[in-house]
């Protein structure tokens, strides 16, 4: 299995106990489980903000994720909303990336027209 697929399994995991032990989480009135972001602390700086640039991805027709092209990493964002909008187009993400679960922290997606 190659590095990509062993973080994306890892992710995977990550969300699964997450979900199963309702940190985030909670059950929407349809009964489908709702995530509710993170705020980003106040402690960030703008020089912590980070640019990613690849195409939002749906897994499993649930969650949107950002497939970045040039690494061919996966990573997981935790503004679902505004996330949906730009399904299956190139974007550029400007946010704080959490290492130890690979969640882009967004701060705002825009459509990479280049």
């Amino acid at each position: 299995m190659n590095r990509t697929a062993v973080r994306f399994k890892k992710s995977l995991m990550a969300f699964g106990l997450s979900f199963l032990f309702g940190s985030g989480f909670s059950i929407a009135p349809a009964g489908v489980a709702a995530v509710h972001a993170a705020p980003v602390p106040a402690s960030i700086q703008p020089e912590d903000l980070q640019t990613f640039t690849g195409k939002i991805m749906s897994q499993n027709g649930d969650r949107f994720i950002l497939r970045e092209d040039s690494s061919d990493m996966w990573y997981h964002l935790d503004d679902q909303e505004q996330a949906s909008k730009y399904l299956g187009k190139t974007v550029q993400i400007t946010g704080t990336l959490d290492g130890r679960s690979d969640m882009i922290h967004v701060r705002n997606i825009v459509e990479d027209k280049s």
